[in-house]
């Protein structure tokens, strides 16, 4: 653990920030398709209306 955040350390900042953005993403992947296999054949608004709830759920509930 100690040498990943040590070679986090080494990136430059530009690279820091897209690492950030990879893992936010395939967070919100995993979510939506947790989403999708609670509520089979649901729309993409509805997705992204239940998608935003949870976020807001998570962001709240800290």
């Amino acid at each position: 653990m100690a040498d990943d955040s040590e070679q986090l350390g080494y990136l430059k900042p530009e690279q820091k920030v897209l690492i950030a953005i990879d893992m936010t993403d395939g967070c919100l992947r995993i979510c939506a398709d947790g989403i999708r296999q609670q509520f089979p054949g649901i729309g993409d608004a509805e997705l992204l209306e239940k998608l935003r709830e949870r976020l807001e759920w998570a962001k709240l509930n800290r």
